[in-house]
């Protein structure tokens, strides 16, 4: 294995323990409901993706959510399949507006990944525990709207964060070196 594949490695083994403690860390965090979290964990997908593209921040994404299915032992649950595929559909947005991010900064990308993670979440959810209900109500109306809103405010937050900690991504030096 040559040093750089060592040194990338290095770096998807840190950016999954970053992305597993702050979720792990969310977890103690009193909630509503059990898939509610601020999506601190995304903060590691997005460095991963700045600083090696795409394909690292599916392997965080991935990692993360098979990781914590084994540790809090909701591996193959309903509340595992909607993590990752609401998971997967905003990595995917995300990776895909970072393509463009000469006009879209990376609080616009991450707050457009984390509304995307939300309305597939809240889509999966009704999927799976309340398909054949009828959810048309004011309350319901409310609920989305208010989750909605945390989860764009929560994008931006971890979109200034991502901003402050801005990277070097591996095509960006000029040696092709990775540090």
């Amino acid at each position: 294995m040559s040093y750089k594949n060592k040194k990338q490695e290095a770096y998807l083994i840190s950016f999954i323990l970053m992305a597993l403690y702050f979720s792990l860390l969310e977890n103690l965090i009193p909630k509503p409901f059990p898939w509610m979290k601020l999506g601190l964990a995304n903060l590691a997908g997005i460095l991963a993706m700045q600083k090696f593209g795409s394909r690292m921040a599916y392997k965080v994404l991935f990692f993360r959510i098979f990781i914590q299915g084994l540790m809090l032992g909701t591996l193959f649950t309903p509340g595992f399949f909607v993590s990752l595929g609401a998971g997967f559909i905003s990595t995917s947005l995300m990776c895909f507006l970072y393509k463009f991010n000469r006009h879209f900064s990376l609080v616009a990308i991450s707050s457009s990944a984390a509304v995307s993670h939300n309305i597939s979440q809240l889509f999966l959810v009704y999927v799976f525990f309340f398909r054949g209900i009828e959810l048309y109500s004011r309350a319901v109306l409310i609920f989305v709207s208010i989750f909605l809103a945390i989860g764009f405010v929560s994008g931006v937050v971890i979109g200034v964060l991502a901003e402050k900690l801005k990277i070097r991504s591996v095509s960006s030096r000029a040696d092709g070196s990775l540090g």
